[in-house]
């Protein structure tokens, strides 16, 4: 369902300060989705609660770093092999090319921020090659069509997370 607007920042900001830290690590979540966050008490946490991002066993260690110390190296996997969850998967992992750094992880957490604050994914479609090709080729709706109480520059930034090039996505750091 859909969490509130202070709620939805909350969460995403404590999931993008962990994936953050596992970037800086050369650690690739790939696949990022709400049933790899676990939310704990935390009394010294605002709000009084934490998540925490579980579940790395389809983690990649990156095969290089990059000059800027780590966060965009790329993990290879083999061509054609596909992993994640394709409701949050971002495009270059539809596509099944092997190639897949940091990036995907900005995507799926895009993924799960818009259903945050919608109550729905950007993606619905019947069977899961229908969603992946959605990922691949089609625009999200935007989000305040589904809730028009998003602020501009939240809705914004969502979109941007969402976007189909990776290149043009932020890195987690600067989320």
């Amino acid at each position: 369902g859909k969490l509130s607007l202070v709620e939805s920042l909350r969460l995403a900001r404590q999931i993008a300060a962990a994936l953050a830290a596992a970037h800086a690590k050369n650690i690739i979540h790939r696949d990022l989705k709400p049933d790899n966050v676990m939310i704990v008490a935390d009394p010294e946490a605002p709000g009084g609660e934490r998540a925490k991002v579980l579940d790395f066993g389809i983690a990649k260690l990156a095969a290089a770093a990059s000059p800027d110390g780590g966060s965009e190296a790329v993990s290879t996997t083999r061509t054609g092999v596909m992993v994640g969850t394709p409701l949050y998967m971002a495009p270059e992992q539809c596509k099944g090319t092997g190639q897949v750094d940091a990036k995907a992880d900005v995507y799926s957490l895009g993924v799960m921020l818009y259903r945050m604050l919608c109550g729905r994914p950007p993606f619905v479609g019947d069977g899961v090659g229908a969603v992946m090709a959605m990922h691949i080729y089609e625009q999200p709706p935007p989000i305040r069509e589904f809730e028009p109480s998003v602020p501009e520059d939240l809705a914004g930034l969502v979109h941007v997370l969402l976007e189909k090039n990776p290149a043009n996505r932020p890195t987690m750091a600067q989320v």
